[in-house]
């Protein structure tokens, strides 16, 4: 492939890196500064992070392939629980945000974990067990971005070569810097423009594609006419609520009025009119493609595309529960809200303004980010009956292999947005994921956020943190056999989150029971037990998977997790209520 190739891609990501050099010397105001926000953060800026970073890399490659083979039912149910899980934070909020509030004004830790270890018992050693746990996840988390990029290069690049390792690595590198370099506000600064950015790879890579089936005069099957109507529906929706404003052009605060500040809001604004084209023009494809279609056979085949699924049935239940509960436990949805907080304590507005503003970002975040997860997987099928790659169930990397291939006019614009779009979804979640560990080990680990030298301890942890995400990519490169485009993949996916969904009875507790009016607490000694039974059990049914090789107990990591976990925490709110109180 020509270097033209991979000039958008390197444009772009040299673009991203602009906010973090103009906040550079913003995060010197000590641990908030640098895990919260080191200044004003405008919610819109909040939304559009918190969207990409929801985005993941890791679970593009099953979705395309579920879209690809007309398997929409995982998909539509994992879009939904997920969104409703984000949208349970605002529901939930009211403890979380007096958490949060005051930990900002006592200038101590905002994280999940320090939330589990006040509400149970105030023990150091709780709150260093979860965060542990966590690490283990984010790592996990991050490897399984890694992976993703690297089948995706693999594809992209000529047989024999040897750089894909080497460029995954380069992300990885450049993920670490986006984190260290400006602190928390530089990675959503970052990740709201990578957003822009992967919208206009998602919609380009969808326009180009119904230019290609609409060339070759082929007919719709079941799946494609689904998925077609879907984007339709969906650019339309966009068009009208985003108004045409995908990326935030307000100047960054604490930039001033630097020059590289305003030629950013410039390419903001272009950005999102080039978007706009993009969307508009997938709105006109897909009507063209839905009047060559006869009305009567809509509803047919919008029923026959969303008949039966063949991830097995504990799959679907890991899918719900997971995406239900994980991002209430996700210490970066904390960070998010924090930034939110103590962007509204800054500021003037009253109560009901400050819960409004809430509940605009956590709105659009839950439904925003569970369509896109939807149009993802329509991507899937709209990819297969205009390209017809061999072996469409290998959904991405399919896809590639035959735009290396075929080189005509369409298929050369094609390969670089996809190229554009990959990479963007992959650095804007390895960013905040490096953000979120700096985070933990600061504040819950190393305690490192409270001591002179802070930012140097942070930063040296953050050069080990890199080291282990580059060795454990190797290992994973070199023993683990599962297929990025695999379900199983998503199921291994799920199993690094249950290091952190043992979280999901110790915070639902207290947050449930003050609604209803109980305590929802446990002693510190019972909060242990809760978290090592349930790393326990999804680690044992990750074991018995490696064992057996059946990707049922891959899945059932997630029961086997939430299950134990919710049984013992009964069990010791059975033992305070009889013993008269919580220890």
């Amino acid at each position: 492939m020509s270097f033209l190739t991979y000039a958008p891609l390197l444009l772009a990501l040299g673009i991203c890196f602009v906010p973090v050099w103009l906040l550079r010397h913003a995060n010197r105001g000590g641990a908030q500064a640098y895990f919260v926000s080191s200044h004003a953060t405008r919610p819109e800026v909040v939304r559009n992070a918190s969207i990409a970073y929801a985005l993941r890399m890791a679970a593009f490659g099953p979705l395309l392939a579920w879209g690809a083979s007309g398997e929409l039912v995982p998909a539509l149910i994992g879009s939904a629980s997920f969104g409703l899980g984000v949208y349970s934070i605002y529901v939930l909020r009211e403890p979380l945000v007096e958490f949060v509030d005051e930990a900002l004004r006592r200038n101590r830790s905002i994280t999940v974990h320090e939330f589990i270890s006040q509400q149970h018992g105030n023990d150091r050693r709780v709150r260093r067990l979860a965060a542990s746990l966590t690490l283990f996840a984010l790592l996990g988390l991050l490897v399984a971005e890694a992976l993703a990029v690297a089948a995706v290069l693999d594809a992209a690049l000529p047989a024999g070569s040897r750089m894909a390792y080497p460029l995954v690595l380069a992300t990885i590198l450049l993920a670490a810097l986006n984190a260290t370099g400006s602190g928390h506000s530089g990675v959503m600064h970052s990740a709201q423009l990578q957003l822009g950015m992967l919208y206009l790879g998602l919609f380009g890579s969808t326009a180009l594609l119904l230019c290609l089936h609409l060339s070759a005069l082929m007919s719709l099957p079941p799946q494609g006419t689904m998925a077609i109507l879907f984007v339709g529906v969906f650019c339309a929706l966009t068009l009208f609520y985003r108004r045409s404003k995908y990326v935030d052009t307000a100047r960054i605060e604490s930039a001033g009025t630097s020059r590289g500040a305003r030629v950013l809001g410039r390419f903001g604004k272009i950005l999102n009119i080039v978007i706009s084209i993009a969307v508009v023009l997938v709105i006109v494809l897909a009507v063209m493609e839905l009047l060559t279609a006869r009305t009567s056979t809509l509803a047919r085949d919008t029923a026959a595309a969303l008949h039966g699924a063949r991830v097995p049935y504990i799959g679907l239940v890991a899918l719900c529960a997971a995406s239900l509960l994980y991002p209430l436990v996700d210490v970066t949805n904390w960070q998010r809200l924090a930034a939110l907080r103590k962007d509204a304590s800054a500021g003037d507005a009253g109560p009901s303004r400050q819960a409004a503003a809430l509940r605009s970002v956590f709105r659009i975040y839950a439904a925003e980010s569970a369509l896109v997860s939807v149009f993802i997987c329509t991507l899937g099928a709209i990819a297969v009956i205009a390209i017809d790659p061999t072996g469409g169930a290998d959904g991405l990397r399919s896809v590639v292999r035959r735009l290396v291939v075929d080189g005509n006019e369409v298929t050369v614009l094609l390969l670089p947005l996809l190229l554009l779009l990959v990479f963007m979804l992959a650095l804007s979640t390895m960013s905040a994921l490096f953000s979120a560990s700096l985070c933990t080990l600061g504040y819950d680990v190393l305690e490192s956020a409270m001591k002179p030298n802070g930012r140097r301890v942070t930063r040296l942890a953050a050069g080990g943190l890199t080291a282990a995400v580059a060795g454990a990519l190797w290992g994973a490169e070199t023993f683990l056999r599962i297929s990025f485009a695999s379900s199983a993949f998503l199921a291994l996916l799920f199993a690094f989150c249950c290091a952190q969904l043992t979280f999901a009875p110790l915070v639902l507790g207290p947050v449930i029971g003050r609604r209803l009016g109980f305590s929802g607490t446990v002693s510190a000694g019972w909060a242990l037990v809760i978290l090592g039974v349930g790393a326990a059990g999804s680690a044992a049914a990750i074991i018995v998977y490696f064992v057996t090789g059946m990707e049922a107990w891959l899945w059932a990591a997630v029961p086997a997790c939430l299950g134990p976990g919710i049984v013992m925490f009964v069990i010791a709110r059975m033992s305070c209520r009889t013993q008269g109180g919580v220890e």
